[in-house]
């Protein structure tokens, strides 16, 4: 019994539950071919979406310099970015639910594209606010939220390991494209590399919407009251505000990582690359930890890559100018940060179930959409106000252990919340359901 709900025949033992006031029933479609067609289209739209918007601190003293502003003013650009690349995912998330993976991606690469040719024009940092800041990074939430609950939804017994291929595309675009821009912008400048990237992304996203597709699973009769619902629970709360600090700290590195290493003698080459590992030792930790979450627990491991990437501050607290200390840094960092990215859809479905998994990812990704913007204006100010570089970091290390210790009463159990009696008398087939609360989320013995 799911959902308190009697249904004719037994559901499959770690199969995801129904939507309120839907039988439970599984498509033949889940785990097809089909179905990682749909994961190839997410790939290659994670490489491009944020392949992009990671490769920020190439352009970051170019522009800087050019604009004549400074790291807290520059910063803003990338803060407004990964604001709207997670934070637009609240209201794209329930959009896709309705209308489609393949309606929010070719909206999102109009934005995307138009906001990289925008950007090449523009000639005030003010102006970059919107064209990047609006155009690229609500460009890629269109996207970026649908598509991993998309991939979710696709899958029943290759579910973690989908997400987490899902989830390397990101790793996999920042380990390209993060050294590419900055060799572009030596030999072209930045101007003509939003060109190129904005053409790159053109081509690239039209694939995607050949290969996306809706999943073959019910949507939520009643998906407003299920959100709710959701969102009034204390482990909503807890991975909500977990995925806000840890996100503040994560695009501290993301944002001044380069900047920090070419103004303490690194190369710059050699710095560039430094985001390129966290990139490629992202894939590692996307891949391998999600692999493991359907033997051990997801919960755990989630909240160990908290923290290990606590360790992985303080390493890049203590690197200074030594290459071998910042290379360890940005290894560590991408392994921790890229099983936390890879594991939180899997947390989110063992927890609340993968109906309507849109709107509620959406609405946890609007937390890491918050702690981007926050993250990059506080270290920028800190930076400019400290002359130091060692006050954002400092600031990184406590953000990050603030989000371990929310984890820390997570459990890894569906969870029950409380609805309406209005919303708990009905449901479609004829089943009935049992009291004013209902189990969401896989069942797990």
């Amino acid at each position: 019994m799911v959902f308190g709900c009697e249904v004719g025949a037994p559901r499959r033992r770690g199969a995801p539950g129904p939507a309120l006031g839907q039988t439970a029933w599984m498509p033949a479609a889940l785990d097809s071919r089909r179905a990682w067609a749909v994961v190839a289209g997410a790939v290659l739209a994670n490489a491009i979406g944020f392949g992009t918007v990671y490769s920020f601190g190439a352009f970051f003293d170019a522009t800087a310099a050019e604009f004549g502003s400074g790291e807290g003013a520059t910063a803003l650009v990338f803060s407004l970015t990964i604001l709207l690349f997670f934070g637009f995912g609240a209201v794209s998330g329930p959009l896709a639910d309705r209308f489609g993976p393949r309606t929010m991606v070719g909206v999102g690469a109009v934005l995307f594209c138009g906001g990289l040719l925008c950007t090449s024009q523009v000639q005030s940092v003010t102006l970059a606010y919107v064209t990047y800041g609006l155009g690229v990074g609500m460009g890629c939430g269109c996207w970026v939220t649908p598509l991993t609950a998309t991939t979710g939804a696709w899958f029943e017994r290759r579910r973690a390991t989908a997400l987490g291929v899902t989830a390397a595309g990101s790793g996999l675009g920042t380990l390209i494209l993060s050294p590419t821009t900055a060799w572009l912008i030596d030999r072209y400048g930045w101007r003509q590399t939003d060109v190129i990237l904005a053409v790159v992304g053109a081509v690239g996203l039209t694939v995607v919407v050949l290969l996306v597709d809706r999943p073959p699973v019910p949507r939520p009769t009643r998906a407003g009251a299920h959100l709710r619902a959701v969102s009034r629970t204390k482990p909503f709360r807890l991975l909500f505000v977990s995925g806000l600090l840890m996100s503040a700290a994560l695009y501290t590195p993301f944002t001044f990582l380069v900047s920090f290493a070419k103004q303490d003698g690194v190369p710059a080459a050699r710095a560039a690359l430094l985001v390129g590992l966290i990139g490629a030792s992202s894939i590692g930790g996307r891949l391998g930890l999600t692999a493991l979450s359907g033997r051990l627990d997801p919960v755990r491991m989630y909240r160990l890559c908290l923290a290990t990437q606590v360790v992985a501050y303080l390493l890049w607290l203590m690197a200074g100018s030594r290459y071998v200390l910042l290379a360890a840094f940005a290894v560590l960092l991408g392994i921790s940060y890229g099983g936390f990215v890879a594991l939180g859809p899997e947390v989110v479905i063992r927890l609340f179930g993968v109906s309507g998994l849109g709107a509620v990812l959406g609405l946890v990704y609007f937390g890491a959409g918050i702690g981007g913007f926050i993250g990059p204006v506080v270290s920028g100010a800190l930076a400019d106000g400290t002359g130091s570089h060692r006050a954002p970091i400092l600031f990184a290390v406590v953000a990050v252990a603030l989000a371990t210790s929310a984890t820390l009463a997570l459990v890894d159990r569906p969870v029950e919340i409380g609805l309406d009696s209005d919303l708990s008398t009905k449901a479609e087939g004829g089943c009935k359901t049992v009291g004013h609360s209902m189990t969401v989320g896989d069942q797990h013995e």
